[in-house]
């Protein structure tokens, strides 16, 4: 059974400290999900499957990247996946 619940803040605060320790510790790892995962890149196609694919990966690095910011609380996160999961 998973660990990972995202409407527990607890849980928030953990994945928080974990994903600002790899950003600290790994930069060069955090700097190639960003460029794997497209974070600055647009996707420039019409077709509906690679955009769908491009979407989901963007989406890890910026769960990622909301989970690192300094000014969002571990309830702030938790209530959002408590109102949209």
């Amino acid at each position: 059974m998973s660990q990972i619940n995202l409407k527990n803040k607890e849980c928030i605060a953990n994945l928080q400290i974990v994903a600002k320790d790899v950003a600290a510790k790994y930069p060069l790892f955090v700097e190639f999900l960003e460029y794997y995962c497209g974070y600055n890149t647009p996707l420039m196609t019409s077709d509906p499957h690679e955009i769908s694919y491009s979407g989901g990966k963007r989406d890890v690095i910026l769960m990622i990247k909301t989970l690192m910011r300094d000014d969002l609380l571990p309830e702030h996160i938790a209530k959002f996946y408590e109102r949209n999961i």
